[in-house]
Order: C-alpha cells, then structure tokens, then sequence
C-alpha cells in the first residue's frame, strides 16, 4: 500500500495556481460564493457588488453576473442597477439551461424603511448570453 502511494505522488504533477482574471471594481468586487460550470463549459459567477455605479447602491456598483472561461476570458453578462436587485450571490443553473438565483436587496417591493428605499430582494433567471428577468 505505501508503494501504491509513493507510485502515485511521484505521477501525479505538482499543482501549479494560475490566476484566470483580477476585478478591479468596475467588472464587480467581492465574489461572495463559488462558481458554476454550465453545460457549455464556461464558468459563471456573481459579485456581490461593483459593476455600473448606482444611486441605489451608495455610489457603488450594485453587483454583477459574469461568464468566465477556463482560458481566462471573462464577459460580464450583467450589471445590476437596484430596480432589477442588488448584491447578488451564487447561481444554480437549471435544467432549462438557465441560471438563477437571488439578491439581498434590491427590486421593487418593500417599504420605505429598506436600504435607499427600494425593495428588499428579487428571485431571478439569467439565460446564458445575460438576459435577465427578476
């Protein structure tokens, strides 16, 4: 059994970290959950905020839903805007093909009492080339 394992760290490459794309804020910030390998073998993924600044979000982005592909090369899919949600977290993609999920805040319900007086969170569906519907 020891030679068995000794066969296999000595075949088994070194892992080697690559860095596939850095935020820098305005592609979103903070990756709040892990990402999703859809059906088409890209990767996809929500930052919690950054993006397209909004005044629903206290001057910063209000969050985003990217596509990333093991290459490296990341498409932002959307930008939320606080009508359609804000602070987005991790994706499921469903049977349809399409992903959802859900954000903290945001949308068109709610009382005046929330954050910024807008709603308190959406349930969305995103299609893979970013069409979103809340």
């Amino acid at each position: 059994m020891l030679a068995e394992m000794w066969h296999r760290l000595q075949n088994h490459p070194a892992g080697a970290l690559t860095t596939l794309h850095t935020f820098d804020g305005t592609d979103g910030e903070e990756l709040m959950a892990g990402l999703v390998q859809g059906t088409d073998g890209n990767f996809y993924g929500a930052t919690f905020v950054g993006g397209t600044q909004s005044s629903k979000c206290s001057g910063f982005g209000c969050g985003t839903l990217f596509k990333i592909t093991a290459g490296g090369t990341l498409t932002t899919l959307h930008f939320f805007d606080g009508t359609d949600g804000y602070e987005p977290s991790g994706l499921v993609q469903g049977t349809d093909g399409n992903f959802y999920g859900t954000t903290a805040g945001g949308g068109t319900g709610g009382s005046s009492s929330c954050k910024n007086g807008c709603g308190v969170g959406t349930v969305f569906k995103m299609t893979p080339s970013g069409v979103l519907t809340t």
